[in-house]
């Protein structure tokens, strides 16, 4: 991840949030990786943060005004002096803005360029980081939500807030996310490449279910944030992705195409539907082993009940079948169990899939799997080598998984 901050622009804008001395952290950091960071501070941060202490934390002079005072439009034509907020614009590698309070979030949602900073927000084409930092109840009002749709289908990036206790006395969602997670952030950012441009790459995530009757369900624990984290990190490596997710999984970040499913027979007609012409699969989602005969009405309560359980479609042994070129990835998940199995296990369905890679993981062990945010996994290919992803963040691990495709593909 290192090499991916070296020598790059990072423009950073601070806002009035108290949280705002937060970001001298995340300058310093970034700057000892080798990346140059200017920042621009709203009139409203000026109030809550010493702009000395922001010079002396990115080495350069920290930008307040849209125009220099004493020069009107005759002095930057003749002089030719560069007007900031094109000349920030056109430099950042990425640009953040660190805290993000509501005020500017509804700015630019709405294109509303009144100051340096947002001006600059509106000429730039590097991507945008959001980071916001507010009152629970401010983070809460369907205004800011609203704002915050528009500007993720817009493709502007967001380091969501997090739960903790607030500087204005609530405790909920809206403090700044952990710096850990914004520079892990920054870091993926930065990586964007063209690697998987023109790649057409079909992913699923998420749980089936299958119906007991009109109100109840069998399905499993997977949240699909592990496959929503590989397809927008092939979408940030400019692949044209198709997002096949659980009904009940996470919302993708970014405006990626996604059709949802439901029962194991529903996923695998999407597949069939979407695979032709698809240069990559990778196969996440969590696929019932069983299905149940559907009762028509709500059965009663009260009673022992026993359900027949039938073996599903084993989906991932399809696949190739269905598209031969494709490069085929599966996932599997396992139990408290050794390295050794794990990784038997992963070879087997490879084997039996005809697949080109199988990520294994085991949900045993906490911090991996299911519903949480981080992950560990193994990687095997079709010569049962192996390569160990370490615990990390499942968009690290995502944007891991794909380094190991694309690899392949070569």
């Amino acid at each position: 991840m290192k090499t991916a901050f070296a020598n790059k622009n990072v423009v950073m804008g601070v806002t009035g949030g108290i949280a705002c001395y937060k970001a001298l952290d995340l300058i310093k950091e970034l700057r000892d990786l080798g990346s140059e960071v200017h920042v621009i501070m709203t009139e409203a941060s000026t109030h809550l943060a010493n702009i000395k202490d922001f010079e002396k934390a990115s080495g350069n002079e920290v930008q307040t005004r849209l125009f220099h005072p004493k020069i009107d439009y005759r002095g930057y034509i003749s002089r030719n002096i560069p007007i900031k907020h094109i000349s920030l614009a056109d430099i950042a590698d990425i640009f953040l803005i660190c805290p993000a309070t509501a005020n500017i979030i509804g700015k630019t949602a709405n294109g509303i360029a009144d100051d340096l900073l947002t001006t600059s927000i509106m000429a730039t084409v590097a991507p945008v980081l959001i980071c916001p930092a507010m009152n629970v109840k401010m983070w809460k009002n369907p205004i800011v939500q609203e704002n915050v749709k528009k500007l993720k289908k817009l493709d502007y990036y967001f380091a969501e807030p997090e739960y903790g206790e607030l500087a204005c006395g609530y405790k909920g969602v809206g403090r700044l996310a952990n710096p850990k997670k914004i520079f892990e952030m920054i870091g993926l950012l930065l990586k964007q490449r063209s690697d998987l441009k023109n790649k057409r790459i079909l992913v699923t995530a998420g749980a089936t279910v299958e119906e007991i009757d009109p109100v109840r369900v069998i399905t499993n624990k997977s949240s699909g944030k592990m496959g929503a984290s590989i397809a927008e990190q092939a979408f940030l490596r400019g692949a044209d992705v198709l997002l096949l997710r659980g009904c009940n999984s996470v919302e993708p970040c970014y405006s990626l195409k996604e059709q949802k499913f439901t029962t194991v027979d529903d996923l695998h007609k999407k597949i069939k539907k979407a695979i032709k012409g698809i240069d990559i699969v990778v196969h996440s989602a969590a696929v019932s082993d069983f299905t149940v005969n559907k009762h028509d009405s709500k059965i009663k309560s009260g009673k022992e009940l026993k359900l027949e359980l039938a073996p599903a479609a084993k989906i991932f042994e399809r696949l190739k079948k269905l598209n031969k070129k494709a490069f085929l990835v599966g996932f599997k998940a396992e139990h408290n169990v050794s390295i050794k199995k794990l990784v038997n296990s992963a070879y087997n369905i490879l084997r039996k899939a005809d697949a080109d890679l199988v990520v294994a993981n085991d949900v045993g062990k906490k911090m991996r799997g299911f519903d949480v945010e981080t992950n560990e996994v193994f990687v095997v290919d079709r010569y049962k080598n192996v390569q160990h992803i370490k615990l990390a963040g499942k968009r690290v691990v995502a944007d891991k998984i794909l380094d190991a495709i694309v690899n392949n593909l070569k």
